[in-house]
């Protein structure tokens, strides 16, 4: 790494640093709350005289799915008339609409749960102006942060898609409330903690470290592009097309655990890398630092999601790779292995355990072994029994080709303009990264080509295993084979560079596409608003869903 590494590595990474950042959540939401009981189910509010009231928001705490009678008061009849008997409030941490559509003076809310955590409740009138009841002080909690309440409500005021249950479980990690989401390991809600205790319980504070570690991952890359093909261009082309790929983006802007996965993998193959190369002598150093610090990292990865184990996999084979190609004296080999062991086994292990501090087990086990060896059976179980279905959902073989991108949200914000968040990739990496994929395996299967067999081997092994899973399944579960696949590109990219003095300029254009078709997409991706016409007409394939 010379200055100009650090030049281009770090221009690369402040602007995707800004590009991330740039409207990815409100600062402030609702974080006093009012918990309705059976002794204290009843709300009624005054609203001083007859009112039209189109709506009402109710921002939802922790407890999912609450369902509430909706009535107003019949001064004629002296009555309570019921105009819904069973209003559901179901996203956590969200803006949860209930219509109503009717001429009220006294409104009443009966929940019908045994208990409801609410934020804050927003009466909004036929003209969209809202209505503070005159008696709101006898539920201060309710009416205490009207201020945080933005209109329409959209991704950046509340919640989306798979935040409801990570970024709920990672508040029940500071509180020691029960632990919801427990389909994955800890470690992953604990990393979103961190952000709602610096932030607050707000967009902003459970986004804040899922969009640290997708920046984080923009110079890791150009440091792996640098140790592999040992060239700047290269180490620049595979980082601009993180930067620009819409799936790295949009991960790095929601409280979902997919991006820390993505990290740590990374991260593990990187420090695989240094370690052959160190143990070569083709770098200084000591061998051991680079590869036990991989077997951390793959620690860390397990703790978030299991899909670290597949990355393990594919550690391992490169490791016997090696060794078997540089075969060491036995008792360096016995060492070695006695390393390994430790590093890649034993230490893994501990940080898996560790990962169930802050769990809390609804049965009340407070044995950390226990719980923890409990709940990695309810994993195992739930990922290998799970029958549900979902319109998004895409099984593997459509991934490559982005055949159904995922819509984490949408919402009108006038007659004309729409807020969308669309998970898929930028078509102008992913669809030339398959011909990239195509043209690597044949590098490394006939013309022994070991750098294209190390990230293919990278590549195949975060895949191959979703071939084999029957429950439903998601394009951004191929996020960390993604990662692979842009540096397969910018193998064929510094291969194809090297043929003709104009092959360099031909690379920088491709480049320019990429980033030109990132910025295309870009409202779909990001949530601004943008024109709905524009946002439908970039539905490339018939099948792609990118707004409502």
């Amino acid at each position: 790494m010379k200055l100009i590494d650090y030049l281009i590595s770090g221009s690369i990474t402040l602007l995707f640093t800004v590009l991330v950042l740039f409207h990815i959540g409100n600062t402030e939401a609702p974080e006093s709350f009012y918990t309705a009981t059976r002794a204290n189910c009843d709300i009624i509010l005054d609203l001083g005289e007859n009112t039209q009231v189109s709506h009402i928001y109710i921002y939802l705490g922790h407890l999912n799915t609450r369902s509430f009678t909706v009535s107003t008061y019949n001064v004629n009849t002296n009555m309570w008339d019921l105009l819904n008997s069973s209003a559901a409030a179901e996203s956590v941490f969200d803006w949860n609409r209930i219509d109503i559509a009717y001429d009220i003076h006294y409104l009443g809310l009966v929940a019908i749960d045994d208990e409801a955590v609410l934020g804050e409740i927003v009466i909004i009138d036929d003209s969209g102006s809202a209505v503070r009841p005159v008696n709101a002080s006898n539920y201060p909690a309710l009416f205490d942060e009207q201020d945080t309440f933005v209109s329409p409500p959209t991704y950046w005021s509340g919640s989306m898609f798979d935040e409801v249950y990570h970024g709920r479980t990672a508040y029940e990690f500071i509180h020691g409330l029960t632990t919801y989401e427990t389909t994955h390991p800890p470690l992953g809600k604990t990393l979103i903690s961190l952000g709602i205790r610096l932030f607050g319980m707000t967009p902003f504070g459970w986004r804040f470290i899922p969009a640290l570690f997708g920046i984080l991952m923009i110079p890791l890359i150009y440091l792996f592009g640098k140790l592999l093909f040992d060239n700047k261009l290269a180490a620049a082309a595979v980082t601009v097309l993180l930067a620009a790929d819409c799936m790295h983006y949009t991960l790095s802007r929601i409280a979902t655990i997919d991006i820390f996965a993505a990290f740590f993998i990374l991260l593990m193959y990187y420090l695989l890398l240094r370690y052959f190369l160190t143990d070569m002598k083709k770098l200084p150093g000591n061998p051991y630092l680079p590869l036990g610090l991989c077997g951390i990292a793959m620690g860390l990865g397990v703790a978030v999601k299991w899909t670290g184990i597949y990355a393990g996999i594919g550690l391992a084979l490169l490791f016997f790779w090696y060794l078997i190609n540089h075969v060491p004296p036995k008792e360096k080999l016995l060492k070695l292995l006695g390393f390994c062991l430790l590093f890649f086994c034993l230490i893994p292990a501990g940080i898996y355990l560790l990962s169930y501090l802050p769990f809390v087990d609804g049965w009340g086990r407070d044995n950390l072994f226990l719980v923890a060896w409990e709940n990695t059976k309810y994993i195992l179980s739930y990922h290998s029994e799970l029958v549900a279905d979902h319109y998004y959902s895409s099984p593997f073989y459509e991934w490559p080709y982005i055949h159904m991108p995922l819509l984490y949200a949408t919402d009108m914000v006038s007659s004309t303009m729409v807020s969308s968040v669309s998970c898929m990739g930028n078509p102008a990496i992913w669809w030339f990264g398959i011909p990239c994929i195509l043209f690597a395996m044949y590098r490394w299967l006939v013309k022994q080509d070991n750098t294209a067999g190390f990230l293919v081997i990278a590549y195949l092994v975060q895949y191959v295993p979703w071939f084999f899973v029957g429950r439903i399944t998601f394009i951004y579960h191929y996020f960390p084979s993604s990662l692979f696949m842009i540096l397969l590109i910018g193998d064929a990219l510094n291969r194809f560079a090297r043929l003709k003095p104009w092959c360099v300029k031909a690379v920088y254009g491709y480049l320019s596409v990429a980033v030109l078709t990132f910025l295309v997409f870009f409202p779909v991706i990001s949530g601004i608003p943008a024109d709905w016409d524009y946002e439908f007409s970039l539905r490339l394939l018939n099948d792609w869903i990118l707004v409502l």
